[in-house]
């Protein structure tokens, strides 16, 4: 039992810093998206919000508003590079499916 526990702590603790790194390096994102492509909104919102399960692999998921159609490869070619070593989903509000946006508005982290 006490073997149980001190990995279940450990890994609890290892999610967490994952998710330290991974909200660290979501708001460094935004700033990016709102300098350099004009974004006026960012949301995260995914597994990084929740209390869910977080790896090595989880992605940054990013609702975001007001960036130009033609900007869009390359903020999300910026992003990926600042917020290595995690992928960014960068998601445009202006065309995200309804259900995406409730969620991220109702779950979510405005950055």
């Amino acid at each position: 039992m006490i073997y149980t526990e001190a990995l279940n702590k450990r890994n609890s603790e290892k999610i967490e810093r994952i998710r330290s790194r991974a909200m660290d390096s979501a708001k460094k994102v935004a700033v990016l998206l709102k300098e350099k492509y004009g974004a006026k909104r960012v949301i995260l919102f995914g597994s990084i919000t929740r209390k869910a399960y977080l790896h090595e692999g989880s992605d940054i998921d990013l609702l975001v508003e007001g960036i130009k159609k033609d900007e869009l490869l390359h903020a999300g070619f910026d992003a990926c590079v600042v917020a290595a070593p995690f992928d960014v989903d960068i998601i445009p509000l202006e065309t995200a499916h309804k259900e995406i946006v409730d969620a991220a508005k109702e779950k979510g982290m405005e950055l």
